[in-house]
């Protein structure tokens, strides 16, 4: 039987933030020394060191998607560099079976599998939520974000949270424009939200906000029209007054119009699918993670050997490692 310091030499996540998965393949995070740095999805927390990976790392591998992304974000990747991956698409690097799969969590995101040449298999999740994240089995490590890994980080309506999130913004369209304030590619999901739920109201967004939805349309992700908002054609539907204007979270103290309703997207809202906070401000709990339950359950289908808890990255590690321990009778730590 392999021990668990054997299964953690394989599989960890390194001090610098990098989900080490292979000799030489590592996620997430910058290692010197590694071949090839996965990128799982394009947030900041995902993309530590990257600068110096770009220096260091002869390989960059993401989807398509993502790697379209990256240099909206400030990484421009030399394109020798670049390595794409398409979902479900085994690839053999340096003796390893790697494969991407989908991770519902934002626009390009995906789960990292990897198979050693003597069978000895390692998942990592990077970040997810359900329903729309295949969960990946007979693994000897699991590594797992757990960002809401406390019984008390619970969403019994997350079912249901695309539906409302629709119907709140469709209410307020009739009082004035509808300001949505979320993250890089949050908001772009959001708009494939309000599109699939009927909203043909206008869509406007600031330049790199809109660049990005452009390359999530262009990937086949329905976000319908988005118009420039310093363009003149959404200058005049400005006037009109009615039209939804998405803007990146750090802009939500300023610059909406004094008759607009502003809702911010928020995974921190567990009172309820949406509560008013001011006159005109509304937090919405439309998370891109998996709740404690979803959380629970993924482990408990996957039935890995060892669960690594991503502890590098915001989250409850400690307390979803114990209780995995506790009520699922599977290994788990924390890393690192």
């Amino acid at each position: 039987m392999t021990s668990l310091a054997e299964l953690l030499a394989r599989a960890y996540v390194a001090e610098s933030g990098a989900v080490v998965l292979g000799e030489g393949i590592v996620a997430d995070g910058h290692m010197p020394g590694a071949l090839v740095r996965i990128v799982t999805h394009a947030h900041v927390d995902h993309l530590v060191g990257m600068r110096e990976s770009l220096r260091e790392t002869p390989f960059i591998a993401a989807t398509p998607l993502t790697l379209e992304m990256l240099p909206e974000l400030g990484y421009r990747i030399p394109r020798a560099k670049q390595l794409p991956l398409a979902h479900h698409i085994e690839t053999e690097l340096m003796g390893y079976r790697v494969k991407l799969l989908p991770a519902n969590h934002i626009p390009g995101a995906a789960q990292v599998l990897v198979e050693w040449e003597d069978g000895f298999r390692v998942g990592y999740t990077g970040d997810f939520k359900q329903p729309g994240t295949p969960v990946m089995k007979d693994l000897d490590v699991l590594v797992i974000e757990a960002t809401y890994g406390r019984p008390e980080h619970r969403r019994p309506w997350s079912m249901e949270i695309e539906y409302i999130f629709a119907d709140l913004v469709r209410d307020l369209l009739v009082k004035g424009p509808v300001y949505i304030y979320a993250y890089h590619g949050k908001l772009q999901e959001a708009m494939r939200i309000l599109r699939e739920q009927g909203i043909d109201a206008p869509f406007i967004a600031p330049s790199k906000v809109y660049r990005i939805a452009l390359i999530v349309k262009k990937h086949g992700i329905d976000v319908g029209e988005v118009l420039l908002a310093e363009s003149r054609e959404a200058k005049e539907v400005m006037r009109d007054g009615w039209y939804i204007y998405f803007t990146h979270m750090m802009n939500r103290r300023n610059g909406a119009p004094p008759t607009a309703q502003r809702v911010i997207l928020s995974g921190w809202e567990f009172s309820g699918p949406y509560r008013q906070a001011g006159t005109r401000t509304w937090i919405v709990s439309l998370s891109d993670h998996a709740d404690f339950d979803q959380l629970v359950e993924y482990v408990q289908e996957a039935k890995p050997k060892l669960v690594v808890v991503d502890a590098y990255r915001e989250g409850s590690s400690e307390a979803f490692a114990s209780y995995i321990r506790r009520h699922l009778g599977i290994p788990a730590v924390t890393s690192p």
